[in-house]
């Protein structure tokens, strides 16, 4: 059979291509070839890679890297280089000797191999008779992003026409490493020196073909693990399980043989070096970027963690669960001090900088305060005293008071309303009124400052109705029981229908003569019942004039602190929406829950940004357009059914805003961000006003009612500190 060769170049031994099938690609291989279209030629013409450009070809980086053993052309790709093109591995300068043409004659050919290529290493040119050791190119593919080219040898740029030794740019978006060494012994490079904050847990899963291989020989000085400059946390993440991960490194991709596979693990960050001892191919992998000396997983755990109001013990035992790994307790502290809560500080300075901007617009503001207690009872630790905007809705500031710091829980009320009144004075914001409980203390401090103050009616109804249903349950009082539910929405009536406060006491009072069915009153502001008139179907309901029940009840109802009380009722707005932001702070910092200063003060910020964002949600409907509602059955209304709104889904675009700034800002430069929360001042623990005795006087005195008579037990109840009939 005729030998087919290249018609311009009859000696090359690139990769030949014969005329396409195609008719009009074939007529133009014809007029490239003979400057006309020609019908008549020889049957095994053929042209070689010469004549085509880079862009022809399918697989021309994986044949410059010597994973190919030839060169794929195109569909419909035409030749338009009469003059040559070199592709391919080829020689060193100081092979070419004094040749000076790029594809040599058949008496000086040198062929160049691949450590890839399944030939032998030592090869033989043609009709050359000395031996020729074949030029190869070790491989180490990296991270499939940012390609790197490293040679501890000759170290040469790729440019597509340069001859010798040297790493080549297979994937540009891939990092190899090209590290030729003594005695054909691959070394990969030593791992990253990453001062990480938890413990580096290692595991060497070595599958080695020669039994004499040293693990420590996989060291050098180099890092090879990359560095992302520029980190994204929008990126989406999986759950892997580790025997698939496994499976990717088991064998070489060149030559298919067992592989040395090493990982290495930091928290939920893991990297694998794989090592091919046959053909000395190396690669390594890692699950995650690594920002600065950070693993970005690690950062974006503890953060989601933290701006969701997560718990660290919580997650950690669904980890443990699942066997996911995850890293220690320490280092999510370490990032919650350096990192994510001076991000949430200003975050939450930002954010009400700009809601007090928009408020100082409109002059005075109509607030509402009220203040919640970590613990309940009168030994709580910290108090948060929350104001909010009542017309927007939205909260305006958060103050966090330590019991020590004033001398007592007793007083935090009274120093987190004055915290806040004056963050709003020395911003511009002067306050009209404000809505808060009955809190004697509160009371005198507004009245001193000259601050108008309303009386929540919850809080006024709540406190009444327990004294009510007090009395009901008294001999001669049970007709009270009839009057209970009227009486407390004659509360609300009285404050939300009347615009003064004396209008609120002429209606309240109206309430002593309606018990006595009597409904024509002396007060000119309230004159007559609103109610139209009819006849009772109970007449056993009514008061009796002179009665004992009606005594009680008119000495409950209408002594001088309540009306003094009714008369300060708020007729606008309530603290219901704050009572609802106190039950929201649950999910950020449970009172079960110890945190520290400046962790209950982040929670608490990020639960006003929570609300912020969330609290005017609209009320969802169905997709005919109706309202939808939930039946609930109270525990306050003793089984009555009530129906409530139910309202659109939360959004968390805060959540978003942390992680950005977190990871753009924060972590590039902590140092501004880490001043301003150094800028709060955090008051001494409780313990710190107490002596700390040693660990071993403490143990030493121990003493237990129960270790009594248990043999080996050394510390018993001393006789004069028996109580007497074991009650202690």
């Amino acid at each position: 059979m005729p030998t087919k060769r290249c018609y311009f170049h009859p000696d090359c031994r690139s990769t030949l291509f014969s005329l396409p099938k195609d008719g009009e690609v074939r007529d133009q291989w014809l007029k490239f070839i003979f400057n006309s279209v020609s019908h008549n030629y020889y049957p095994n013409l053929a042209l070689c890679a010469a004549h085509f450009t880079e862009e022809s070809f399918h697989n021309l980086r994986e044949f410059n890297a010597g994973f190919a053993q030839r060169l794929v052309l195109k569909d419909g790709a035409v030749p338009t280089l009469k003059t040559e093109a070199v592709y391919g591995p080829q020689p060193t300068t100081s092979q070419q000797g004094s040749s000076s043409q790029e594809f040599p004659t058949t008496s000086t050919l040198h062929e160049v191999g691949c450590q890839s290529d399944p030939i032998e290493t030592e090869t033989v040119a043609t009709e050359i008779k000395p031996k020729m050791r074949s030029v190869g190119t070790q491989l180490s593919m990296g991270k499939l992003s940012n390609f790197h080219l490293r040679s501890k040898g000759i170290q040469a740029t790729y440019y597509g026409h340069d001859v010798g030794t040297q790493t080549i740019d297979m994937f540009p978006d891939v990092q190899l490493s090209s590290t030729p060494v003594r005695g054909s012994v691959f070394r990969p490079s030593k791992r990253p020196r990453l001062v990480l904050d938890e413990e580096e847990e290692s595991e060497l899963n070595v599958e080695p073909n020669d039994s004499t291989y040293n693990p420590d020989s996989v060291v050098t000085e180099e890092s090879e693990l990359a560095i992302d400059p520029q980190p994204d946390h929008s990126d989406n993440k999986y759950i892997v399980f580790e025997s698939c991960l496994r499976e990717l490194f088991v064998s070489c991709p060149v030559c298919k043989t067992k592989c040395v596979v090493q990982s290495r693990r930091r928290g939920t960050f893991v990297a694998f070096t794989q090592l091919c001892e046959k053909c000395n191919y190396h690669r390594q992998w890692q699950s995650q970027p690594i920002v600065g000396s950070t693993p970005l997983g690690n950062l974006l755990l503890s953060a989601a963690m933290y701006f969701t109001g997560g718990s660290f013990k919580q997650l950690e035992k669904i980890f443990k669960a699942m066997k996911l790994q995850m890293m220690h307790f320490v280092t999510f502290r370490i990032h919650a001090r350096n990192f994510i809560e001076p991000t949430i500080i200003h975050k939450w300075n930002q954010d009400q900088l700009n809601l007090i901007r928009q408020l100082q617009e409109g002059g005075y503001v109509a607030v509402a305060g009220d203040m919640r207690a970590d613990t309940p009872g009168h030994s709580a630790k910290f108090g948060s005293y929350t104001i909010m905007h009542m017309e927007t809705n939205k909260i305006l500031d958060l103050q966090l008071v330590q019991s020590n710091e004033i001398g007592g829980s007793y007083h935090m009320e009274k120093e987190g309303l004055k915290r806040c009144i004056d963050k709003l004075e020395s911003n511009g914001l002067a306050v009209d009124y404000i809505v808060t409980d009955r809190h004697p203390q509160i009371q005198k401090y507004l009245r001193d400052r000259n601050i108008t103050q309303f009386y929540d009616v919850w809080h006024f109804e709540k406190g009444l109705s327990k004294k009510l249903d007090k009395l009901s349950k008294m001999k001669d009082c049970e007709v009270l029981k009839k009057w209970l539910h009227s009486i407390k929405n004659h509360v609300y009536w009285s404050a939300i229908s009347s615009e003064s406060g004396p209008e609120k006491v002429a209606k309240w009072n109206s309430l002593q003569n309606h018990i006595q069915n009597v409904h024509v009153h002396d007060n000119h502001l309230f004159p007559k019942c609103e109610h139209p008139d009819k006849v009772s179907r109970d007449p056993k309901k009514w008061f009796q004039p002179g009665s004992i029940a009606l005594h009680k009840v008119e000495k409950l109802l209408y002594n001088k602190r309540v009306l003094k009380d009714i008369e300060k009722l708020s007729h606008h707005f309530q603290t219901s929406s704050l009572e609802a932001f106190h039950s929201l702070i649950l999910r950020f910092a449970p009172k079960n829950v110890i945190f520290p200063f400046i962790g209950m003060f982040c929670r608490l910020y990020l639960a006003a940004m929570h609300y912020n964002e969330n609290a005017n949600r609209e009320q969802a409907t169905t997709t005919e357009g109706q309202a939808v509602y939930k039946f609930i059955f109270p525990k306050c209304k003793k089984g009555e059914c009530t129906a409530k709104p139910v309202k659109i889904e939360p959004t968390y675009n805060y959540v978003d805003d942390l992680m950005s700034l977190l990871i753009h800002k924060v972590f590039v430069d902590p140092k501004p961000y880490a001043e301003e929360l150094h800028a709060i001042p955090i008051p001494p623990s409780l313990s710190s006003q107490f002596e700390k005795p040693s660990k071993e006087e403490v143990i030493a005195h121990r003493v237990s009612r129960f270790s009594r008579g248990v043999a080996g037990t050394q510390h018993t109840v001393p006789l004069d500190q028996e109580t007497v009939g074991g009650s202690g």
